[in-house]
């Protein structure tokens, strides 16, 4: 699985959807509507299930199937050709002769002697991330900025080695390792990509065993910071991380969290979390629960493909559905194709799509997808529909006819035209609208309450 380039990424520039800090006035969107996810939630229906138990359940043996994925095979599910695809790119991207293309071809050269890949797979060991670690593209830490975005643009989210960020305690398949042993190539169950091997520890059967025999907890508040018994840091788990839970009180949790023992193997150590950080997942689907989760997410910056452990538009949605033990790709077009029931909207004009979503779209389980962009559809406000999404900037025009941005970088409750004000060419002619390809139901229908309990309805 890579990350999408060309054709995604021009659209994605092009509407001004590129991750970071930036000015949370810059648009009317952010300052008129509430940036509290509770404003939009019925409070009557507020611990309101939303979905039928038994597919909840369903959902969650389903999620750790797929999360589990990278221990149950035997071998590579990835061939030579597939790991060869971001080479393939990145030696085209150096032709062009100019001096830093020649560097970057040199630069290529000495990585690709490293990894080695004529012997692929030389590899076959189960492992697990013992804490926050990064998917690549190339085994290479050194950032490579796309050249459609200034490399020196403020706080510049948009590294293109950058596959995702990887939670602490998932378990990953290494195929492949450099022969400088620096470097593995890693397949978990929703990606695949090169990782600093220190960023993983070796697990044994035994230690499978127990990491998968469960209940397992979720956590449920963002970059929540972990403690052995002994008081060290560990490191910060982001919202929607899963860890075993070996005993409750009151209102603490004991987990199990990996660490790296000195031979590279993997080790459990026992941490206590209050319930405030940390639930017994799956986690009853209502509608206070999705809203109080969202509103961890809130303001987040932006990070291309997890960049500086911040999160993009699809990795937002993944992690916000994970404790509810639904499952989603990583990426935008691959979350709207798999993430339930597809409705087409590429043919339809933007009225006939806003009429459709306002029809159709169930806040909090509905997504909204155009090439390389997704968003969460939270329900409306005067018949227009809002959306919940990480974005980075809106397109400007002058009065004079110049283009230019107005950065945002995080994550916010906007309609579909976010930066209308500022005249931007996409905004002014349908904003995200226009460009909408699909609309997708994460739950089914018929395992829906109905109606739908959202406000502005």
């Amino acid at each position: 699985m890579t990350m999408p380039y060309g054709l995604i990424f021009a659209v994605f520039l092009a509407l001004g959807l590129s991750g970071c800090n930036g000015n949370p006035d810059v648009i009317r969107d952010i300052r008129e509507f509430s940036q509290d996810h509770f404003s939009y939630v019925d409070k009557g229906q507020c611990e309101r299930l939303l979905v039928s138990p038994a597919w909840q359940k369903k959902m969650d043996e389903q999620y750790g199937t797929n999360f589990f994925l990278p221990w149950h095979q035997a071998s590579s599910r990835f061939s030579k050709t597939d790991v060869d695809q971001a080479w393939i790119k990145f030696k085209s991207d150096a032709q062009d002769g100019k001096k830093s293309s020649r560097r970057r071809k040199a630069w290529i050269g000495k990585m690709a002697a490293n990894a080695g890949l004529m012997s692929y797979p030389n590899a076959s060991v189960k492992a697990i991330t013992t804490g926050i670690a990064h998917l690549r593209h190339l085994p290479a830490a050194k950032a490579v900025y796309f050249r459609t975005v200034l490399a020196n643009e403020k706080n510049n989210p948009f590294d293109k080695l950058q596959v995702s960020s990887i939670a602490p305690g998932t378990p990953v398949y290494i195929s492949h390792v450099s022969r400088d042993k620096a470097w593995a190539v890693v397949e978990t169950g929703y990606a695949l990509g090169w990782m600093p091997l220190k960023e993983l520890a070796a697990v044994t059967p035994e230690f499978i065993n127990r990491w998968e025999l469960g209940p397992h907890a979720a956590v449920i508040r963002d970059k929540t910071p972990i403690y052995d018994q002994d008081k060290g840091f560990l490191f910060r788990a982001s919202l929607g991380s899963m860890f075993p839970k070996t005993a409750e009180g009151e209102d603490t949790l004991e987990i199990l969290v990996p660490a790296r023992g000195e031979q590279g193997q993997a080790e459990m150590r026992k941490v206590t979390l209050l319930k405030e950080t940390a639930m017994t997942r799956p986690i009853a689907l209502t509608p206070c629960r999705l809203a109080s989760l969202a509103n961890e997410m809130i303001r987040e910056p932006y990070g291309w493909g997890g960049l500086q452990n911040n999160r993009d538009c699809s990795a937002m949605i993944r992690d916000l559905l994970a404790p509810f033990g639904i499952w989603l790709p990583r990426h935008s077009a691959d979350q709207a194709s798999e993430g339930g029931l597809y409705v087409d909207l590429s043919n339809l004009s933007v009225a006939e799509k806003k009429k459709l979503i306002l029809a159709r779209g169930v806040p909090y389980l509905t997504l909204l997808w155009l090439k390389g962009h997704i968003m969460l559809y939270i329900g409306s406000r005067n018949g227009e529909p809002l959306v919940f999404h990480n974005f980075w900037s809106v397109r400007t025009m002058s009065e004079g006819g110049r283009q230019g941005k107005k950065i945002v970088g995080y994550g916010a409750i906007t309609t579909l035209y976010p930066g209308k004000e500022f005249n931007g060419t996409g905004q002014s002619e349908g904003g995200y609208g226009r460009y909408l390809r699909g609309m997708t139901l994460i739950v089914p229908p018929d395992q829906m309450s109905f109606p739908p309990p959202g406000a502005g309805r």
